[in-house]
């Protein structure tokens, strides 16, 4: 059932439809958001409000005359589940196509912003109109729920979903995660929710304009990159950097994490947590090395104590920012060392916890792989003893283990793949191997001819296309999207749907 009852109005049935008229009704109320902002600086809304109607109409539609299949299986959840990425990414494309920009650019532009990546085309953000930006901005926030609203609600409201987010969770202190998904899934939306409006109000007190705070705040918590402008956080002041920062290494963190603190009220949820305390000592120990790197091969001779605190912060900034795959910058990253970047990129392809905004491996699958040697060695050493897998006092079953090896020779393969991909369409390796990182860890920003306060603007079309793919990928995890690329789901598909067919006729 719906957030209302419809169904004494449906005449067809098909629960994909009418999940996916729900989520056109939310992308229709976020369009308005860029609509206020239009009318508030005296631009034109009708980029965004003339397609809010169009989606709100049919939207309705879908929900009244639609109704749940009774035989829905996880093949036609999983189809839902592309099907509604597609919709953000042409929803979100919309504004830029009516406003001059090419439909691949366009294109590339929405699933960087839905996908959090903060990749982008345009190669000077404030040449465009105040509210397409903002546009931009939210499409990388609403990104940042997308994972909650679509496998925490959207789908359980159909029977499936829990599944789909056991692998998430694995091996991050979260085994004990028996909420109704429908009441978790609120939950965590009002986490989000109290975070963005916290970091704004603080901003914004910080004396940050009231777009600018908006644009900040919407990259922040969903780690997506996006700013209104082509210096990143360069311009602002250092305690706008240090509360972006904060609230950026907290999008990175477990929002289950965030519920037990904020919602539950348990103390020590975080201290207790193995994938929080190993997030925390490995983003210690990179800003430690690339501090130390940078002193290294710096003339040190006449600094003051005011050099060595801007070295160690601007070191500080790069791995929570680049760790989390927000991508944001206080300076030109790219002046760096070259050992301090390549760990950089390695942070970033690792990246944050699982059950939050971050891109990347994730810690807790490293983790669970890390915990699997421990046994694995002591095994060899004392063949009869009887050791398990565990994490935070939890055992993990050989499905968990199986997943976290699993996708971390997926994300190395598809990272080989895309490298090989973009080098030939014409670009060295060093570009190649850092563009596809930056992609797949849905990280937004490289150090080589494309560097951190760049565009992409002058990929080939192809090489576009194959970062769009790496960013869907990346995204979903790689495991979820190469299931529709698998022949075996689209021949399940067809199964299913004559098995429908001849069902219903035999009912008629």
């Amino acid at each position: 059932m719906g957030i209302m009852d419809w169904s004494k109005y449906s005449i067809w049935t098909s629960t994909n439809v009418k999940t996916l008229g729900l989520i056109e009704m939310i992308l229709a109320l976020c369009l308005m958001v860029p609509t206020v902002v239009a009318l508030a600086t005296g631009e034109d809304p009708r980029p965004f409000f003339a397609e809010a109607i169009p989606l709100a109409v049919a939207g309705s539609l879908q929900l009244v005359l639609f109704r749940s299949s009774d035989s829905f299986r996880p093949v036609n959840g999983l189809l839902m589940i592309g099907a509604s990425w597609v919709l953000l990414f042409v929803v979100g494309s919309l504004p830029y196509m009516i406003l001059g920009l090419s439909p691949l650019d366009s294109v590339f532009e929405s699933i960087s912003g839905f996908t959090t990546t903060g990749a982008t085309i345009l190669a000077s953000p404030t040449d465009w109109p105040v509210a397409l930006m903002v546009w931009r901005s939210f499409t990388q926030w609403m990104g940042g729920i997308a994972v909650i609203l679509i496998f925490m609600y959207v789908l359980p409201m159909v029977g499936i979903g829990r599944s789909l987010l056991t692998n998430e969770l694995s091996g991050s202190g979260s085994s004990d995660y028996t909420l109704k998904m429908e009441k978790a899934a609120l939950s965590f939306i009002m986490v989000y929710a109290i975070f963005t409006l916290t970091n704004y109000v603080i901003i914004v007190a910080l004396g940050v304009n009231l777009v600018d705070a908006l644009c900040l705040t919407f990259a922040t918590i969903s780690t997506g990159g996006f700013l209104n402008n082509t210096t990143s956080l360069g311009d602002y002041a250092v305690t706008v950097q240090i509360v972006t920062a904060a609230f950026t290494f907290l999008g990175g963190v477990n929002f289950y994490l965030h519920y037990n603190a904020l919602i539950r009220w348990q103390r020590g949820v975080y201290r207790s947590n193995s994938e929080f305390r190993f997030n925390v000592i490995w983003f210690a120990i990179c800003i430690g090395i690339i501090f130390a790197m940078l002193l290294f091969n710096s003339d040190i001779s006449g600094w003051g104590a005011s050099e060595y605190l801007q070295t160690f912060w601007s070191s500080t900034f790069s791995v929570i920012s680049m760790g989390t795959s927000a991508g944001m910058t206080i300076g030109d990253m790219g002046l760096f060392p070259a050992q301090c970047l390549t760990i950089l990129l390695m942070v970033g392809f690792i990246g944050a916890s699982s059950g939050s905004t971050s891109g990347g491996i994730k810690i807790s699958r490293l983790n669970v792989i890390y915990q699997f040697m421990r046994v694995t060695v002591s095994k060899t050493l004392h063949p009869n003893a009887v050791k398990d897998v565990r994490v935070d006092g939890q055992i993990l079953n050989h499905s968990a283990v199986l997943s976290a090896f699993s996708i971390l020779m997926l994300f190395i393969i598809t990272l080989i793949a895309g490298a090989v991909a973009i080098m030939m369409c014409g670009y060295n390796i060093e570009d190649a191997v850092s563009i596809a990182i930056a992609m797949l860890g849905t990280i937004g920003t490289t150090f080589q001819n494309f560097g951190p306060n760049g565009s992409f603007s002058d990929l080939t079309d192809i090489a576009k296309v194959v970062c769009m793919v790496l960013m869907w990928l990346g995204r979903l995890e790689i495991l979820t999207a190469i299931v529709f690329l698998s022949p075996s789901f689209w021949k399940e598909l067809v199964m299913n749907h004559r098995r429908d067919k001849k069902w219903k006729h035999r009912e008629a």
